[in-house]
């Protein structure tokens, strides 16, 4: 939702040398399933705020469901003082993971192959897949690989009041491009995942509308159990 404009994979141990060990696609496969799976389960818990302008409001994301398979997530996103009519504001919302069933190209909500493009590009880890990307809908043949998760979030409806359409002051007409970034360190060793396989997750996106003032960033982290 947004303010509006006013009008771990299993390796051998005793592996020799494992810190010049390169990744196979396999390999880099388990290890992202493994990460993802650590924080993209039913119950996880993400935890930060919501930049819009020059303000910023708390937010926290809590996942419903989850199907990797089916390239498929679910949650609720809840952001504190938005508006004085909603000081707590929650939506259910539907995720694509972008992968090889949904790519980076939109193609729905209003949004362009540039709009794509501009969002997807704000994300520094965009740059480790973007030349590894499928025609004609730039999709990834590994959704998990290189520590990374790309989707789409679109809200449905307010959690209190499935019947609310219109909120004055905010909105969720549009979507969030998202990024989950298990690891921002990882150059293709067992040494250097596993060097950071205890840091959270962390995500962060940007919401898209028309109507609404562009690049309102998300940025949360996975809230350990």
């Amino acid at each position: 939702m947004s303010t509006e404009r006013p009008s771990s994979a299993v390796y051998d141990s005793h592996q020799p040398d494992s810190s010049h060990a390169t990744l196979t696609s396999a390999d880099e496969h388990t290890y992202g399933v493994t990460k993802a799976s650590r924080c993209l389960y039913p119950g996880a818990t993400f935890r930060g705020s919501q930049k819009s302008g020059r303000n910023r409001y708390d937010a926290s994301m809590t996942i419903i469901d989850v199907d990797l398979a089916s390239s498929h997530l679910s949650g609720h996103l809840c952001i504190h003082g938005l508006t004085d009519e909603w000081p707590e504001l929650t939506t259910y919302f539907d995720a694509e993971i972008i992968g090889d069933q949904y790519g980076f190209l939109t193609r729905k909500w209003g949004a362009t192959e540039r709009e794509d493009m501009v969002h997807w590009g704000r994300f520094p880890a965009y740059g480790r897949v973007k030349d590894e990307l499928e025609q004609p809908d730039l999709m990834r043949k590994d959704a998990f690989s290189h520590g990374v998760v790309f989707m789409r979030w679109k809200e449905k409806y307010v959690v209190s009041d499935r019947g609310t359409q219109d909120i004055e002051g905010a909105s969720y007409a549009g979507f969030y491009y998202i990024c989950v970034d298990f690891s921002s360190q990882q150059t293709g060793s067992y040494t250097a995942m596993d060097s950071v396989s205890s840091a959270p997750a962390s995500l962060s996106g940007f919401y898209f509308h028309q109507h609404s003032e562009p690049y309102q960033q998300l940025s949360l982290v996975h809230v350990p159990e």
